[in-house]
């Protein structure tokens, strides 16, 4: 791979660059000086034949056919965590190096997931409602102090979670895949101990990726184990967690509630059971946006440019085996 980079295709939502262009190429021209960057927003844009050492794009669908259009390619940084998409993908995944921009949602995905915990301690949802009409009556809430949190995904989200969760006085366990040998108190590794640590747990957030491996890993059997009037924060990927287990999860009170940011088909299909329920609170997959989303993504991509211009490992690399 040519390092530094001197060519580099960025590929992004029409709508994206009308609005953020400039903050765009001002970011890139200070990470990269007397670098040429070509814009495209659809792959009719892409010059045919166009070399360029690294192409940053979201998870398009028209990816693969703007990158039919170069001669070359060394590097693609993605600007999402979330991957899933490319593995159906028709380009070589193995020819070239990719690396994601896996922490930028961090910051707000742990402020939502603690914001959704705190809507149901406090009854947010019971006082909006009220609110409607002139009628007074008081009642005792929850708090999350010494509140038993399990997080099911301990990367960048579900660590920064854990850490802003026990500033609240919360008792944090956490899944994760890797545990490495200084990791903090309450982490686990395999799924054995899950039965027992649920049934001890007040709030269960998840934030796993999509793999093969966590696939409906949020089933009617692991619901089941739940500690009765436990709350599901979901805040992973399309997939990860089974609609119908909830739903059922919900109707027979094993789920005090639940907040929801993706679904198995978005939009939410108007015919779906979620909508309309006092004890849910949906959203439209936004647990991660943040107005400094780009900035965040474009800082990533260049601090992987600067560790393999150095003869580093990139810091972000897709796990092709792990499948993100």
């Amino acid at each position: 791979m040519r390092m530094p980079v001197e060519t580099l295709l960025v590929l992004q939502h029409e709508a994206v660059l009308a609005r953020q262009r400039e903050a765009l190429l001002s970011q890139l021209a200070k990470g990269l000086p007397g670098a040429r960057v070509v814009l495209a927003s659809g792959p009719a844009q892409v010059p045919e034949g166009l070399e360029v050492d690294a192409v940053i794009t979201p998870t398009l669908p028209w990816l693969p056919e703007a990158l039919s259009r170069l001669s070359r390619y060394d590097w693609i940084h993605f600007f999402s965590s979330g991957i899933e998409a490319i593995w159906a993908m028709p380009f070589d995944k193995r020819r070239v190096l990719m690396t994601r921009s896996a922490g930028v949602h961090a910051p707000a995905m742990s402020e939502f997931a603690l914001g959704a915990m705190l809507y149901f301690a406090k009854r947010f949802g019971d006082w909006t409602r009220r609110a409607a009409s002139p009628h007074w009556q008081r009642a005792w809430l929850d708090e999350l102090t010494d509140a038993r949190l399990t997080i099911l995904g301990m990367g960048r989200v579900g660590g920064l979670l854990a850490e802003r969760a026990r500033l609240f006085g919360m008792r944090v366990h956490g899944l994760r895949r890797r545990v490495e040998a200084s990791s903090e108190e309450g982490v686990f590794l395999t799924r054995s101990v899950l039965p027992e640590v649920l049934a001890d747990t007040d709030y269960l957030v998840v934030c796993l990726p999509l793999t093969d491996e966590t696939r409906g890993l949020v089933d009617h059997a692991l619901l089941s184990s739940l500690r009765p009037g436990a709350v599901l924060v979901d805040i992973s990927r399309s997939g990860v967690v089974c609609e119908s287990a909830v739903i059922d999860a919900l109707e027979s009170g094993r789920l005090g509630g639940a907040a929801l940011d993706v679904f198995e088909r978005e939009p939410l299909p108007a015919s779906s059971l979620l909508w309309g329920r006092e004890d849910v609170l949906l959203t439209p997959h936004i647990s991660g946006t943040t107005p400094f989303y780009l900035e965040r993504a474009l800082a990533l991509f260049l601090d992987n440019h600067r560790a393999l211009a150095a003869g580093q490992p990139p810091l972000t690399p897709v796990d092709l085996d792990a499948g993100y």
